[in-house]
């Protein structure tokens, strides 16, 4: 369902980022079409045929894995750009392109490492440490970025309000994805750094659980970018009826 929802969201920010040729809208548009790709390779049926296909095991998680950074590090730009003066666009791109970088640089080998035909990249497998270790790397760029994102995104949310009200229920609602976000990463990030410990909670809990949060955590983040495209094709209609 998120991956049929992503490839229309897609094309509504391509319609949106062709109209208005910004960086925020052309990153909003890279970022859904990165989750969108995210999401398919998440697809068991999917995952399997991958891994049939390439005859590498859980190449389909990698590739998941993957586009959430680099559709973090897309979200992240987009809000740079629309909460912060232009003079400091290039210098907070090349920051968070660069440790979007050394996430990647750190987590392929791991995932080599850890790689096998008896691994799973997930909670499940958090007895193995190469996986643990691989997993925590990735969740915490993802928390890290989340906070950014729920902070940048109710500023904007209040700035839009009440002038644009899409707007500001626009970033609102993506300000509760990053929330979401930030549960998703919390829940398994905290298993996993309990189990560390030796006192990790219920497994089948954090199975539940984590699923629930990421998928929330999409929804309303389609919802929310998709929001100000709807508002803008409405103030043209409106317009239009006005002149006629």
């Amino acid at each position: 369902m998120c991956a049929a929802l992503g490839a229309v969201v897609t094309a509504a920010c391509l319609y949106r980022a062709r109209l208005t040729p910004t960086v925020a809208n052309r990153c909003i548009t890279t970022a859904f079409a990165i989750c969108t790709v995210g999401v398919f390779f998440a697809v068991p049926a999917v995952a399997s045929w991958a891994q049939e296909l390439t005859g590498v095991d859980n190449i389909a998680k990698l590739v998941a894995h993957i586009c959430a950074i680099l559709w973090c590090t897309s979200l992240q730009i987009t809000m740079v750009d629309i909460a912060y003066d232009p003079e400091y666009l290039k210098t907070a791109i090349f920051q968070r392109a660069t440790v979007a970088l050394v996430v990647l640089l750190v987590m392929i080998p791991l995932w080599l490492k850890a790689n096998a035909a008896d691994v799973e990249f997930t909670t499940a497998f958090a007895a193995n440490v190469p996986v643990r270790v691989y997993l925590l790397v990735y969740l915490g760029y993802v928390f890290v970025t989340c906070c950014e994102l729920a902070f940048m995104c109710g500023k904007s949310a209040t700035l839009n309000w009440p002038e644009r009200p899409w707007s500001t229920f626009g970033y609102g609602a993506s300000a509760a994805a990053a929330v979401a976000g930030i549960g998703y990463t919390a829940s398994k990030g905290g298993y996993l750094l309990a189990y560390t410990v030796g006192s990790p909670w219920s497994l089948t809990l954090e199975e539940k659980l984590s699923p629930a949060l990421s998928g929330v955590a999409i929804i309303f983040l389609f919802i929310g970018l998709t929001l100000p495209v709807f508002g803008l094709a409405f103030r043209k209609v409106r317009r239009r009826l006005s002149r006629a």
